[in-house]
């Protein structure tokens, strides 16, 4: 798929579709060939999320990983991510597959030396940690739109999505609905809020009802909530590599996503055999722990990359 010519909130990059957008970097002397870091880095971003606030993610990695050449970025809305059937969630994420893997699957030895042949998509996933990509999904927008992605990247190839690194960014969250619908119908109101003239419990309100709403809808379509989807398909060992490794990054003060929840996760994912990382952060609000703690943020990330790559 090409990239489109509309307007775009990322200037500078190659445009995939009206969510999807592509980085690429020329390797400099001092950066090519570095095989310690990524080549590629995928970045699904939180609901509702300003493309302002993605970029400084995109610095902080260009700044962790100079020699990385390519960086998807995946916008989010909320709804859209919430309520699209998994086939129409699946199709969107293929621009992802198209930007990131445009010649299939390719091992690190291969990304690194264009001389070399293109390794199989068996050999891929077989040997997906070796693969200098990072995937980085931040809240549930974020990761249902990775969970649809790992669904496309098997779809189109027929192997899960050879990376070395996955980072979960103040998620996955509980999918209890009873129990997480406040937090839910929050996440939408703080993105929704600055759309509408009225105050913002008026629009808490109003998202409430309608979770409530779409919880009937779904009930009678015998259709599975996104966020629960999403939160088994990051641990379905059919679709993303199991012995690639993980990072949980998440905090107690996060009214959202409940620290519980990042924690059985993780616990179920280590049962599984992925290699898995926690790093907890001190009262920094949900999808805010970068922005409070850079510092533990980035070598968090950068500590768990390289334990990812240890023989």
């Amino acid at each position: 798929m090409g990239a489109s010519k509309e307007i775009s909130p990322f200037p500078s990059a190659a445009r995939y579709s009206e969510q999807i957008f592509m980085f690429e970097y020329e390797p400099t002397a001092t950066t090519a060939g570095s095989a310690d870091e990524p080549s590629t880095i995928i970045i699904f971003g939180w609901g509702d999320g300003q493309a302002k606030h993605v970029s400084k993610y995109i610095s902080g990695y260009r700044e962790l990983f100079p020699s990385v050449t390519k960086i998807v970025v995946v916008l989010a809305t909320t709804f859209k991510a919430a309520y699209q059937p998994l086939h129409e969630r699946v199709s969107g994420m293929m621009p992802v597959i198209d930007a990131a893997f445009p010649d299939g699957p390719v091992l690190a030895a291969a990304a690194r030396d264009k001389t070399k042949t293109k390794t199989s998509a068996d050999g891929a996933a077989a040997l997906s940690p070796h693969s200098p990509v990072l995937l980085h999904a931040m809240s549930n927008a974020g990761g249902i739109n990775l969970a649809s992605a790992l669904h496309a990247c098997k779809q189109r190839f027929g192997t899960p999505m050879p990376h070395r690194l996955l980072v979960l960014d103040s998620t996955p969250g509980g999918v209890v609905f009873r129990e997480q619908v406040g937090r839910w119908a929050r996440a939408m109101a703080i993105g929704m809020s600055r759309r509408f003239p009225w105050p913002y419990a008026v629009t808490y309100a109003l998202c409430y009802v309608f979770l409530w709403m779409m919880k009937g809808v779904e009930w009678i379509l015998r259709r599975h909530h996104a966020g629960a989807y999403s939160r088994t398909a990051v641990n379905a060992g059919d679709i993303i590599a199991v012995p690639a490794r993980r990072l949980y990054l998440y905090s107690q003060a996060d009214d959202i996503i409940q620290a519980k929840d990042v924690e059985v996760h993780a616990a179920q994912a280590k049962g599984l055999g992925f290699g898995v990382d926690l790093a907890e952060f001190e009262g920094s609000e949900h999808v805010g722990h970068m922005r409070r703690h850079p510092e533990q943020y980035w070598k968090a990330v950068a500590d768990s990359w390289a334990a990812a790559g240890a023989k």
